[in-house]
């Protein structure tokens, strides 16, 4: 139906007859009115309202995106790992004070460790184990985005970083040191790496640790970990050197670099024996 049999339907003036008929024969193409605009086939006096409806329509394109740009934000944001607090803080902020010459913040610090610090990190080590294949899916969508990158850890890497974050409280996390050893006696095996480096940061129970770790330098899966972790009891390893030396035999750089690290840190004198410059 054209603009002209409209007209018996309702009463159109010949200017905005004249518009219609343009815009019917341009439906096939939505650039085809503007092109008319352009050679100056619309009417003159349409011209003014022509404009106004083009800056309505770019207003609307403006608002359409950003409204779409922060739905994305808002998405990112509510798919993004949580960042966790103590007491208004994160971990590395107790952790910088655990050892303060201010008294009163160092007891502060090793008391939010073990009554809120600790016990978080253990359970989290264990029990986190819920993954949404829609939250994954969907943070991987966005991070195909440009500009958009959405920090969105798997639950296996949550359980390691847990186990991770325990090493780095040092031997303010002793209460730990029997959550992680039964850790290490699991099958978790992202877990077993993680809380291995951090029995040898925590460095405490050495008589029970030590034997262990050098235990521990036989399993194909945590060899570097268990040299590293040995390294960190300094001296007090010095039962591992003969079993780290064959150690640097074996062709894997991480290993090596690993090994030479922890006989320089227990045994300086073997090391270089060794061959370690």
């Amino acid at each position: 139906m054209g603009g002209r049999e409209l007209k018996q339907y309702c009463p159109l003036d010949e200017a905005a007859l004249e518009m219609l008929e343009f815009a019917l024969a341009d439906r096939k193409d939505g650039a085809g009115l503007i092109r008319r605009m352009s050679k100056g086939i619309i009417p003159s006096h349409d011209l003014p309202l022509m404009k106004k409806r083009l800056i309505r329509m770019s207003f609307a394109l403006v608002i359409g995106l950003g409204m779409l740009a922060g739905g994305v934000w808002v998405l990112s944001r509510a798919l993004a790992d949580r960042v966790v607090v103590y007491q208004g803080k994160r971990i590395y902020y107790w952790a910088e004070r655990l050892n303060d010459p201010d008294a009163a913040a160092s007891n502060q610090a090793n008391a939010v460790v073990a009554r809120e610090i600790i016990p978080r990190l253990t359970k989290a080590m264990f029990s986190d184990t819920n993954d949404s294949s829609l939250r994954m899916a969907l943070a991987e969508q966005l991070n195909g985005l440009p500009g958009i990158q959405v920090y969105c850890t798997p639950a296996a890497g949550r359980r390691a970083y847990a186990a991770s974050e325990l090493g780095e409280l040092g031997p303010a996390a002793k209460a730990a040191v029997p959550a992680l050893l039964q850790a290490l006696s699991g099958h978790d095996q992202a877990v077993r790496g993680a809380a291995t480096v951090a029995l040898g940061k925590i460095h405490c129970q050495p008589e029970v640790v030590i034997p262990l770790l050098i235990g521990l330098l036989d399993d194909k899966e945590l060899k570097d970990e268990a040299a590293q972790a040995l390294g960190g009891f300094g001296g007090l390893s010095k039962a591992a050197v003969p079993k780290l030396i064959p150690l640097l035999k074996i062709q894997d750089k991480e290993l090596h670099a690993a090994v030479i690290q922890a006989l320089r840190k227990i045994d300086p004198a073997a090391a270089v024996e060794a061959g370690v410059k």
